[in-house]
């Protein structure tokens, strides 16, 4: 049939909607019968542009070529038509008005869902039934965007005659399928974006930036680290195609296709936010610190204002008690003399008193160790060749420390032996130092002094020398202002400023015999000779620190008056006992030890034939022993407090 036939008015309009329209319309396709045979409409596949098709169409249910005048059967269904719409070509569509739809077809339209005839299909069929008229095959029309009248101009109408074919040559052949392809533009851009683990996007930097295995596969670093690492050595496997796999295989990937978004500003804010964060949790954490800190400072604060107060109203509301001393028990140390000095050690409740050894096979001076729980004489050791000139106890090390005129330093640790240090000059002092537990000081003859480290005892630290003053070290004692020395003509204060030490001379006229320190009322006890014209004097001195400049004042708070004469370099000490203390030297011409109150308690003397060289107080068990040495004997005083 050429272009120019006619349209019957019972032919099928198949026009295509607009590329906006959602809905794909399945039209039935409502077979009429023709005036003449004509071979059947040969299968055909229609295919649009989003790649849809439809592979056969067939037509079903054919009526019967003597019925001429039936109607078109309603069960019989055509083709999709993707994004195609179906008319009726009345005679209003004929002079371009807008036609309204048959009403058969906006019924097959609402029922899509039809049962298929019973009629089976004949191969070859077309469209139309073989006894209708020769009729025209469907007009496409295209709508016109600017006038919306449809284009009357459309493809060449061509009619196919339907082969006469009967009933028992027909064969039974399943619908085609309508088979949809895949847009693979879609999965492209899935597997270029998105790591296949945690579906996430990746980056071109950062943690989870693109990486592949030595298989190919891509995914995001932090991803296929943490799966890999989850699984054994032994077992790990990519986790797409499931071959071997190890953390070294990972490699960065640079893809110009493969879209990576830009994370390097991200990444670099994200390391700046853990910076801050980190930062902000360390402030957070010394405010807590602090805040604790200032809490146990205010509790401190309120306990020492309530013991304060409890003092006061103590000494306030309780009479002063009154004290005296009675002697415990007289030790013969050594029939031949030679006893010096003495100390307390606090942890095992004895006392060490320097001597001379009893051993004729093994000459020398060494300590003996005395119990103040039984009054018994402990073991003897042995530590120089030359007579101990000063002994002392460091409590925080268990160390002693001893100095003799054989130019050596010994310690003893926990009674034994356990280093000697060689100073090259004959020493008369030592004392450990007040902040340092690890480090001491000995002082010899010529003012030299030499600070020593117990680590490395093989050369001393530093070494301090009075230039106006080359008379031995006859007392050290290093408290919290500094070093204080005591030689035979002067007295010191050595203050350090970051290791550089700096000699202050004290307010004290000589010449001097001992020095001694109390740490708790942070006073010091100088001992002077007697001249010609002069007793001996104890000179009882403060020790504090300016407030403005930081300055150490060293102030003369009382100065007793000792003995006529004074033979022997004899050390005086601190006795303390509750509430009340004293100042402890012996006196030569009136052969007593003398205590000399302070703060108002009352002055003592105790008996003593023998002279007493050095004096030490020792705390046993609430108990306040005094010790007074001579040269052979030990006598121990207990403190008993009275009524009166």
């Amino acid at each position: 049939m050429d272009e120019d036939a006619q349209v019957s008015s019972n032919s099928i309009i198949v026009v295509p909607e607009s590329p906006e329209s959602p809905s794909i319309l399945r039209s039935p396709i409502i077979g009429r019968q023709r005036q003449d045979s004509q071979p059947s409409v040969q299968p055909h596949i229609i295919q649009d542009e989003n790649a849809q098709f439809v592979d056969n169409i067939y037509n079903e249910g054919a009526s019967s070529s003597n019925n001429e005048t039936s109607n078109p059967p309603r069960d019989n269904y055509g083709i999709w038509l993707p994004n195609m719409g179906v008319y009726n070509d009345n005679s209003n569509s004929a002079q371009g008005n807008s036609s309204q739809p048959n009403p058969e077809s906006n019924q097959a339209i609402q029922d899509p869902v039809r049962p298929h005839s019973a009629e089976p299909w004949r191969p070859g069929g077309g469209l139309f039934d073989d006894n209708s008229s020769s009729a025209p095959a469907p007009i496409v029309h295209s709508e016109d965007s600017n006038t919306g009248v449809m284009n009357q101009e459309s493809n060449s109408l061509q009619s196919f005659p339907d082969a006469d074919i009967k009933k028992e040559d027909t064969i039974e052949e399943p619908p085609a399928k309508i088979r949809k392809l895949s847009s693979p533009k879609h999965n492209d851009e899935v597997d270029g974006e998105a790591c296949p683990i945690c579906l996430d996007s990746w980056g071109n930097s950062g943690d989870h930036r693109l990486v592949a295995l030595k298989c190919g596969h891509l995914f995001g670093a932090q991803c296929v680290e943490r799966w890999l690492k989850a699984q054994n050595s032994k077992d790990r496997s990519c986790p797409t195609c499931k071959s071997k796999a190890t953390l070294k295989d990972l490699r960065f990937i640079y893809a110009r296709r493969l879209v990576a978004a830009d994370t390097s500003q991200i990444t670099t804010l994200q390391k700046q936010i853990d910076i801050l964060q980190a930062e902000k949790s360390r402030t957070e954490l010394e405010l807590e610190k602090s805040r604790i800190a200032h809490r146990a400072c205010l509790l401190q604060l309120e306990v020492l204002r309530s013991t304060l107060m409890k003092n006061q109203v103590s000494k306030e509301q309780a009479p002063r008690r009154s004290w005296r001393f009675a002697l415990e028990k007289n030790l013969e140390i050594c029939k031949d003399g030679g006893c010096r000095v003495l100390t307390y050690n606090c942890r095992t409740y004895e006392l060490y008193v320097s001597q001379k050894s009893t051993v004729n096979l093994f000459p020398g001076f060494g300590i003996r160790k005395i119990s103040c729980t039984d009054n018994k004489l402990g073991e003897f050791v042995h530590l120089h060749s030359k007579p101990i000139r000063d002994i002392t106890y460091s409590q925080p090390r268990d160390l002693l420390l001893s100095v003799g005129l054989d130019s050596t330093a010994r310690i003893v640790e926990r009674g034994i032996p356990s280093a000697t240090i060689q100073c090259g000059v004959p020493l008369w002092s030592c004392s450990w130092d007040y902040l340092r537990s690890n480090e001491f000081y000995v002082g010899g003859v010529g003012g030299v002094i030499h600070q020593y480290d117990v680590r490395n005892p093989g050369s001393y630290i530093q070494r301090l020398n009075a230039i106006s003053d080359i008379s031995p070290v006859v007392s050290l004692c290093s408290t919290e202002y500094g070093l204080l020395s005591c030689q035979l003509n002067s007295c010191w204060l050595w203050v350090s400023n970051m290791r550089q030490w700096e000699p202050r001379s004290l307010p004290v006229d000589g010449p001097f015999m001992s020095l001694c320190y109390d740490n708790e009322s942070h006073r010091a006890l100088l001992s002077s000779r007697a001249s010609a014209n002069e007793r001996s004097r104890l000179s009882l001195c403060k020790l504090k620190a300016s407030v403005p400049s930081g300055e150490i004042l060293f102030d003369v708070e009382q100065t007793f008056a000792g003995s006529v004469r004074s033979t022997l370099m004899s050390r005086s000490s601190f006795v303390r006992v509750s509430g009340a203390s004293w100042v402890a030297a012996h006196s030569e011409s009136e052969s007593s030890l003398y205590l000399h109150g302070l703060d108002g308690a009352r002055t003592m003397s105790l008996p003593a034939a023998e002279p007493a060289i050095d004096v030490c107080s020792a705390q046993l068990n609430g108990d306040t022993i005094l010790a007074a040495l001579s040269e052979s004997r030990l006598r121990l005083y207990k403190a008993i407090p009275t009524n009166s």
